[in-house]
């Protein structure tokens, strides 16, 4: 492994695997997001009651809870004290193989560049998201693991002109599973299928191989995710995400605050639940970087954070600035480069990287806007946690794309991103006792 991916990558590999290990021995089952709906869930299929109707998570795919009641059973089986650690052991398994497919997926896109490939395994292992993410029993952290392989399987028939009928059924089972578990993989599957069409239009001399691949995934997507569309369709109006809406024009839904307002001084000084309601950037940022909700650094059972928890989260806004810099940069850059015309024809694998945190943006505010709460409970970065990958790879362009051109800020660099990363594993490791830091 060290010879394909170089040392780097393997000792960050390995620092995750701790991270995952500590938190699936740590954390509390029941701590997550929906925790009890979620488990409730998994309970019921393995009880023999089939899918929740009408209640709790009923509109979520079974993918993730059918796995899960199958480990819960395991670990009855195996007279744990806690049978829901092997659901977490899953989890983290599947953590682990997304940053492996990570790797891949930048030896695909970027081949050659060992410091943009450290760098995007370096933002997905510190950064907070995915860690915290994996340690709950929640099924996006497997949303996530299909999605970023139908990434690399649709970055390799590309690279590689791989336009075969068993290639396009494995990525169309692969986007197919995806949708098994969570809905927001649909952002993943348009732009793999808007990428490939880009490939056809722009690649005339295998304009048909590709047309019938398309064609071959769509159907093999079909196939796998298709019975649970039908299902939902014949028992619930709307068979992707069943939730009542608002009877109101979807531009009013929102006031302009919803967009524009940063909250600048309460981000960098209250960046918790209550503080930052239903203001979209800042309370994404907080709960992307930090613990908005209260779910590992701070217990959301209690009013507020303590002051040590306040001053870690507020410590964690300031430091993030600049990976989030880098990371913006570099998704901007790479999304204008690869339009170009000359970039489509040559290397329309990077529309891939480009375009799925686009679509996951897009996405998210469709999602939030469409359903409002009072709270603003449904502006979580977990929802967007299939495009983290694809975010990681932006920061590592972004800051490969830097020290080419300012070779002398590396010194400085180094500093700042070193602080964001321990300042990350501290919220990332749960009861970390990188807190006395």
């Amino acid at each position: 492994m060290a010879a394909r991916y170089g040392r780097p990558a393997v000792a960050l590999l390995g620092l995750l695997l701790v991270i995952a290990a500590w938190n699936t021995l740590r954390y509390p089952p029941g701590l997550g997001y929906d925790a009890i709906d979620h488990i409730a869930y998994a309970r019921s299929i393995l009880a023999g009651h089939g899918f929740p109707d009408g209640v709790g998570e009923y509109y979520t795919p079974p993918g993730f809870y059918t796995v899960a009641a199958g480990a819960i059973w395991l670990g009855q089986k195996a007279g744990l004290g806690e049978p829901l650690r092997v659901v977490q052991l899953v989890d983290m398994v599947l953590l682990l193989a997304t940053a492996v497919l990570l790797l891949e997926l930048t030896r695909l896109v970027f081949p050659g560049r060992r410091r943009l490939q450290v760098a995007a395994l370096g933002l997905f292992v510190c950064g907070v998201l995915a860690p915290r993410s994996a340690a709950m029993v929640h099924p996006e952290t497997m949303s996530m693991f299909f999605t970023t392989l139908a990434l690399v399987l649709a970055a390799s028939m590309i690279v590689r002109r791989a336009w075969t009928v068993p290639a396009a059924i494995a990525l169309g089972a692969a986007l197919g599973a995806a949708q098994l578990v969570r809905a927001f993989s649909l952002w993943t599957f348009g732009v793999v299928l808007l990428v490939l069409a880009v490939a056809a239009i722009t690649r005339s001399d295998e304009r048909r191989r590709i047309v019938v691949s398309l064609l071959v995934m769509v159907l093999a997507t079909g196939v796998v995710a298709g019975p649970w569309y039908g299902y939902q369709a014949s028992r619930y109006t709307n068979p992707v995400f069943d939730r009542p809406q608002v009877q109101k024009p979807l531009w009013q839904r929102r006031p302009a605050s919803f967009y524009a307002d940063l909250e600048l001084r309460r981000l960098f000084t209250f960046p918790f639940k209550t503080h930052l309601n239903n203001r979209f950037v800042p309370q994404l940022y907080a709960d992307g970087w930090g613990d908005y909700y209260g779910v590992f650094v701070w217990n959301n059972s209690k009013s507020l954070p303590d002051r040590a928890a306040r001053r870690t989260l507020s410590l964690q806004m300031f430091l993030m600035i600049v990976p989030t810099l880098l990371l913006l940069a570099g998704w901007l850059t790479l999304l204008v480069r690869s339009v170009t015309q000359e970039r489509l024809r040559a290397a329309p694998e990077r529309l891939l990287v480009g375009l799925l945190p686009l679509a996951g943006i897009v996405g998210m505010l469709y999602f939030t806007v469409s359903y409002p709460t009072p709270d603003g409970d449904v502006i979580k970065a977990t929802y967007m946690l299939t495009t983290v990958p694809a975010w990681a790879l932006c920061f590592g362009y972004g800051l490969d794309g830097v020290l080419c051109r300012r070779p002398q800020l590396l010194p400085i660099l180094v500093v700042l991103l070193g602080l964001a990363a321990l300042s990350g594993l501290r919220i990332a490791i749960y009861g970390s006792p990188l807190g006395i830091l």
